[in-house]
Parts: C-alpha cells; sequence; structure tokens
C-alpha cells in the first residue's frame, strides 16, 4: 500500500512540476534583431528561478548574418504593405506591454528606394502610434536607413507565465496578416506599381 502512495505522489508531481513551470510567472527576454538574423525568446521559470529554455524562430546557423530577405528591396517592401499586418504587430507589442516589462524596445528603419511605397509604411505605423497609449509611443522608433532594405530589432524583458507569453505569439503566428507578410516574404514579389490597400487603426 505505500508503495501505491509513493507512485501516486510521484505521478502527482509528474502532472504537477511541468503545470507550475508552464503556467507560473517566469523571467523572459524576447529578441529580435534582422540584422544578424536573429529571433528568440530566453524563458527563465519560476521567477527566474529555473534553468534557462531558449525558443528560436529562426535557425541558429544563420545567426550573425543579415536577414537576406529583408535586405531585399523588393520583397521586403512587398511585405510590409501587407493589409492589416500593421494592427496585428501592434497588437502583439501591445500585449507585451500589459505586462509592465522592464525593457520595451522596438525600432524599424526602412530604405525602400521607392518613395510612395516608404510613405505607405510611415503613415501606416504613425497612425497606429497617433492612437497608441504614451508608453507604446515612447518604445518605437522608425527611420531612415542608409542602405537598402529594412531592419526590424526589438527586446523585452517581461515577467510573465510561459503559457501568456505563448498565447501572444500563437495568436500573432496565426493571424492571416502575418501569414500572408511570410509569404510575401519567402517569395519575391513580381514589379507592380499599383500599391494595395494598408489597414491601419
Amino acid at each position: 500500500m505505500n508503495d501505491l502512495y509513493v507512485w501516486i505522489a510521484a505521478g502527482v508531481l509528474a502532472i504537477l512540476i511541468p503545470a507550475a513551470i508552464y503556467f507560473l510567472p517566469a523571467k523572459a527576454r524576447i529578441v529580435i534583431d534582422t540584422p544578424t538574423s536573429t529571433a528568440r525568446a530566453e524563458v527563465r521559470p519560476l521567477w527566474g528561478l529555473g534553468a534557462a529554455l531558449v525558443t528560436r524562430a529562426l535557425p541558429r546557423k544563420s545567426h550573425g548574418a543579415p536577414l537576406p530577405s529583408f535586405g531585399d528591396v523588393g520583397r521586403v517592401g512587398h511585405a510590409l504593405i501587407t493589409p492589416g499586418i500593421v494592427d496585428v504587430a501592434y497588437a502583439a507589442a501591445k500585449s507585451l506591454l500589459d505586462l509592465h516589462p522592464r525593457v520595451a524596445k522596438l525600432e524599424l528603419r526602412l530604405n525602400l528606394t521607392d518613395t510612395a511605397r516608404t510613405r505607405v509604411v510611415q503613415t501606416a505605423v504613425q497612425a497606429v502610434l497617433a492612437t497608441a497609449p504614451a508608453a507604446f509611443r515612447q518604445s518605437v522608433v522608425v527611420s531612415a536607413l542608409e542602405t537598402p532594405g529594412a531592419e526590424l530589432s526589438a527586446e523585452f524583458q517581461v515577467m510573465a507565465s510561459p503559457a501568456k507569453l505563448s498565447g501572444i505569439y500563437s495568436r500573432l503566428k496565426s493571424a492571416r496578416a502575418s501569414q500572408e507578410f511570410r509569404r510575401r516574404l519567402t517569395r519575391k514579389s513580381k514589379p507592380d506599381k499599383r500599391l494595395p490597400d494598408v489597414q491601419v487603426r
């Protein structure tokens, strides 16, 4: 009978420990940097006391070199004017800011060589920033890039459960605009003088 209690206790612990790691607050650092092909989340569960878990959205072997698709003006320019992408990106960033991060920085640098296309992207971003909370506006920078292409850099340091962070990422990844954005980045667009509409808030 004692052995039975031991096995039951072991089974309960086997369920509770992973659940605690997943649902209790964790110390997380999210880093995105297209100039070095970086997109990762470093999570230390249990208020930062657990071992670090690293999740990468880009292959580690490409780390250190610029992300090729962001240096392709035609491709990244076509992706950045994806209808709805600004709204989706705003929702994800605001969800992170709602967690009261210790560090929150996001910078988009542009040089699409096409003045009209650059203006479309800048207008969409500025429209969102105009209605965003002050803390959000202070965390976002949009600037010019010397070389053709685009660069995106971001860092968020938050205390949140892996479950909450996973939910934010899942909503971002599954959004239709995000899927279209990734499709455009992976396939070179054909020259098209007509600019599609960009949905803004």
